[in-house]
């Protein structure tokens, strides 16, 4: 098949050779080695490698060596070369994409058949937070496990707020309140006539806030019966426009890459939306009285998408490798070591279980901006679950960077969004996603 093929390859493109195999020494006598492959690096690889230690230490009977990829880019193309190689680690993880296809493929094992021996079944599946049980279930069964999963958030400058008179403890909780807000914040500190604070920091590649956005003006990304997607339509246009609008009036600008998140430490913008995991890395830097809130919502319903990725068991047919594996995600992902994961890590844990943990709770009545994710997760949706999606969203993110990039030019212009600019962009982007779905191999392996 072609794919196949293409995969083959794929083994000497990302250097594939036989990387992730145990080395017999590294493993205690007596012990089944589990090899587990992630993308984890920074402080948050040194959480997960800590119980990873911990979990080895806790019991006898396996060993879990945790091998990082470096990027999750890198991740997937490994995953996908091991299983060509018949050379896959016993656990990864994994995006929800390339699950339903391994799965389909028969390379996965199905999450059910472990569940239904566990004496606590159905208290196990009501456990996991409903959102993330649906995100992981394809065609009525689980082939994966929630992991390391996160919602964006918005940071905001509580100190700056105080200076132009905004209530610090009264975050934008609309599209509108965040416009109203942004224009306040922005500041001409030295009556130079330029601006020395805007309100609102963002990166150009915004897909990921765009979707929220768009999803909360109504609209709807994907079917997944029909494949079709619905982009270039009225929730659309306000979800573009309402960026553009504050890029143009200049209360807004966009950066490549976390610029716009130094530009926040340095106090050059007041507000920036981002994954709640960013706190981990921001942590030390803030020199200031911030806030952790809720990201601002359209008019018609809240909406927030979930990102992040599972843990899959790859079906090696060793029965011993597979019931190691298992035994690891239970106790990675149970009551207190879900808390754990989540204070230590900032993501958000799998099992409502770990949500009311006396740990959680405290932290909540002592940091109010801990809770800013949680508050979100009953209106939590996620991406399609589809291999080509990551193309799409590059062909979004596209279309987007050029709005902006418009938008900056016309900068103070005092208009709002043009909208046969806007509108032209969208049908661009409605036509290179519906090519990119229609185009696309409906087999991978």
């Amino acid at each position: 098949m072609r794919y196949a093929f293409m995969l083959v390859l794929l083994i000497t493109i990302t250097g594939f050779h036989g990387c992730g195999n145990l080395k017999e020494e590294t493993i205690p006598p007596g012990r089944i080695g589990i090899t587990f492959w992630h993308g984890m690096s920074g402080p948050l690889g040194k959480v997960l490698t800590t119980m990873m230690d911990e979990y080895n230490q806790s019991q006898e009977q396996y060993y879990v060596i945790g091998i990082n990829m470096g990027s999750y880019d890198t991740l997937q193309k490994k995953i996908l070369a091991s299983v060509v190689a018949g050379r896959s680690p016993d656990i990864s993880q994994n995006y929800e994409a390339l699950t339903l296809k391994l799965s389909e493929a028969g390379k996965l094992v199905c999450l059910d058949d472990l569940i239904a021996a566990e004496p606590d079944a159905k208290e196990f599946v009501a456990d996991i937070i409903p959102v993330m049980l649906r995100n992981n279930t394809f065609n009525g069964k689980l082939w994966s496990f929630p992991f390391n999963k996160s919602v964006p958030v918005l940071y905001y400058n509580k100190d700056m707020f105080r200076e132009v008179g905004l209530d610090p403890e009264k975050p934008p909780v609309t599209t509108d309140q965040m416009r109203e807000y942004c224009r306040k914040l922005t500041r001409d500190l030295d009556g130079d006539g330029e601006a020395d604070v805007l309100g609102y920091g963002m990166t150009i590649r915004n897909e990921w806030n765009w979707s929220c956005v768009f999803m909360s003006f109504g609209g709807v990304l994907f079917d997944e019966p029909t494949r079709r997607v619905f982009l270039d339509t009225e929730a659309g246009y306000k979800a573009t426009a309402f960026y553009y609008d504050m890029i143009r009036e200049g209360t807004a600008k966009f950066a490549e890459g976390y610029d716009h998140q130094n530009d926040w430490l340095a106090g050059k913008v007041a507000m920036f939306e981002s994954s709640i995991v960013s706190r981990v890395f921001l942590k030390g830097k803030i020199r200031f009285d911030f806030g952790v809130a809720p990201i601002a919502q359209g008019d018609v319903r809240p909406a927030v998408v979930l990102s992040g990725t599972n843990i899959n068991i790859f079906n090696s047919g060793n029965s011993a490798k597979i019931a190691g594996a298992w035994d690891f995600i239970k106790w990675f992902t149970n009551t207190d070591n879900g808390a754990r994961w989540s204070i230590e890590s900032t993501y958000i844990p799998v099992r409502q279980s770990s949500l009311n943990t006396e740990k959680i709770q405290s932290i909540f009545a002592e940091d109010p901006n801990f809770a800013a994710p949680y508050k979100q997760l009953d209106y939590a949706e996620f991406v399609p679950r589809i291999p080509d999606w990551f193309e799409c969203r590059v062909k979004i993110s596209d279309e987007l960077e050029q709005v902006y990039i418009k938008a900056a030019d016309q900068r103070d212009s005092g208009q709002s969004a043009e909208q046969d600019l806007v509108k032209l962009h969208l049908e661009r982007m409605q036509k290179n996603v519906t090519g990119v779905l229609v185009n696309s191999l409906e087999t991978l392996l």
